[in-house]
């Protein structure tokens, strides 16, 4: 029975459910108390949950049934440790140690406990002997920059903390202890201000963000107003959603430094965050006067605007974001729960207007998505091509799988169709137009792609009037009247309309146009 229980003990570990494990670890125990296996896993299990109590009692017991189990004594050593009781820490290294002189994580561990009972020299000696066996121990490496550091010789630490680092680059406090080393180094040295802030930046590109904010924060002690520490500051700040702290950073740089371009945008950040679009465009705008090419600026702007309902178009990188998400169950949900049907309703409009040819259409699909349009039209393209745009790198890759385009460019529709590229006699847009509320630019890049004679077929959402809206769903609706004005802007002929629902939502049909445009011949 506790053989069995044992058994299934261990598989839930393995498989990560550690709490199953645990109940089936007592199960274990009260069947048979002095099961050797269960105290020490149960043991470890409430090492690694912080229960150290728990975990050196159960791993002490463990070791009446094995006094030679050196992993026990040494992580029993340790929780020892951790409770404070540093003496019976040190007995439990020290029985290791007695039984195997070089066991590493004895030797390391004995010396730690040295130096937080603060024999520092003598913790230093036993981690150097730790260090001569095996010279790859970042952790000894780091300790050992622990105990110089007690022993304010700070070169010789931040060297220590260079080995541990050079080892295991990845390792926090090694890095963290690096940091304090320097500054203890270079304080009151020209420069170490600037110093401080090249390790925050690259902190930050490593996503360390606690010890980022401390190298900052060092910075700032030495320089109270040096602006790119305080800049930094307000950075990770907010990056560690510390939002009104971080907007009075950014106030404070302002403050100091009203040109600072990227301090604007990043308030703007800040106060987006906090859900006050107005200020956060003014900050935006403030941004993009000082610098004009301030492209996350731009976008930032576009955003906030979007929120207030007073945008031209969803912003690109919002539809990134949400496309990438919604890329693995984009098919599913469309056909499936919401009952899409737009890019059939084009492929019956084309059999209504497009002349009866059976193959070699020359298409672009613009925001192919997943390649729903590009398998409706696929004869169609035969023999001609089928190209496709989507600015989702998970669409394009959802797209690709589908085998049926020749061509796929991952992009802005606005930007690839403003730029100069490849003509087509058919020109497709299923679930695009209803992120896009201004069509101007969509419709003159049109025109200049298709050829002669050639067709635009697209669906939006409909809507009463003369204009267009965006709607609570953050997608546009747009009237006939609108859509035959900027079709007739663009140089593009209305050929034909039909009204039909595009999708469900909240279990109501969605109502739409599909629509075809086509670009007159020369006479």
């Amino acid at each position: 029975m506790s053989e069995a229980l044992l058994q299934d003990a261990q598989m839930a570990f393995q498989a990560g459910r550690v709490a199953e494990a645990a109940k089936l670890y007592h199960d274990v125990l009260r069947a048979n108390p002095r099961q050797f296996d269960a105290l020490y896993a149960l043991g470890m299990i409430y090492f690694h949950s912080n229960e150290f109590e728990k975990s050196q009692y159960l791993i002490g017991e463990a070791l009446k049934l094995d006094p030679l189990f050196l992993d026990g004594l040494c992580i029993r050593g340790v929780a020892l440790v951790k409770l404070k009781r540093f003496e019976q820490g040190l007995a439990c290294f020290e029985r290791a140690l007695a039984m195997k002189p070089d066991f590493i994580e004895a030797l390391s561990n004995h010396g730690t406990t040295l130096l937080e009972l603060g024999r520092t020299e003598e913790g230093l000696d036993e981690i150097e002997r730790a260090l001569a066996i095996d010279p790859g121990h970042a952790v000894s490496w780091n300790n050992r920059g622990n105990a110089l550091t007690k022993l304010n010789r700070f070169q010789e630490a931040f060297e220590s903390y260079d080995r541990a680092l050079a080892v295991a680059p990845d390792f926090p406090d090694a890095r963290l202890n690096r940091l304090y080393a320097l500054g203890e180094l270079s304080r009151g040295r020209p420069g170490f201000a600037e110093v401080l802030c090249a390790q925050g930046a690259d902190l930050i590109a490593r996503n360390q963000l606690t010890d980022a904010l401390y190298a900052f924060e060092e910075a700032i002690g030495v320089e109270p107003d040096n602006v790119p520490a305080i800049a930094g500051r307000a950075t990770v700040l907010l990056s560690l959603n510390h939002t009104d702290e971080a907007l009075r950073s950014f106030d404070a740089v302002l403050a100091r430094e009203p040109t600072h371009a990227i301090s604007w945008n990043n308030r703007g950040n800040a106060l987006a965050k906090l859900k006050r679009f107005e200020e956060a465009v003014e900050s935006y705008d403030r941004a993009l006067m000082l610098e004009p090419g301030l492209a996350q600026a731009a976008e930032n702007r576009a955003n906030a605007l979007f929120e207030l309902k007073r945008g031209t178009r969803c912003p690109p990188g919002y539809m990134r974001h949400l496309f990438d998400d919604f890329a693995s169950h984009y098919d599913d949900t469309m056909l499936n729960k919401l009952g899409y049907q737009a890019h059939l309703h084009l492929r019956e409009l084309a059999d209504r207007v497009l002349p009866q040819r059976e193959r070699g259409w020359r298409v672009l699909d613009l925001g192919c998505g997943t390649g729903l349009v590009g398998e409706a039209f696929g004869d169609l393209a035969r023999g001609g091509r089928m190209d496709g745009i989507d600015l989702a790198p998970r669409m394009i890759e959802a797209a690709r799988s589908r085998g049926v385009y020749d061509d796929l460019t991952l992009g802005d529709i606005e930007s690839i169709l403003a730029a100069p590229g490849r003509g087509y006699n058919l020109i497709l847009a299923a679930d695009t137009m209803i992120y896009i509320g201004d069509l101007t630019n969509v419709f003159s890049g049109v025109a200049r792609r298709l050829e002669q004679g050639g067709f635009y077929l697209f669906a939006v959402e409909s809507m009463p009037g003369s204009s267009w809206e965006q709607s609570p769903m953050n997608r546009f609706r747009h009237s006939e009247a609108y859509l035959r004005e900027e079709a007739a802007r663009a140089g593009l002929e209305f050929v034909d309309l039909i009204e039909r629902p595009l999708r469900q939502e909240a279990s109501q049909p969605v109502g739409g146009f599909a629509i075809a445009l086509r670009k007159p011949l020369l006479q």
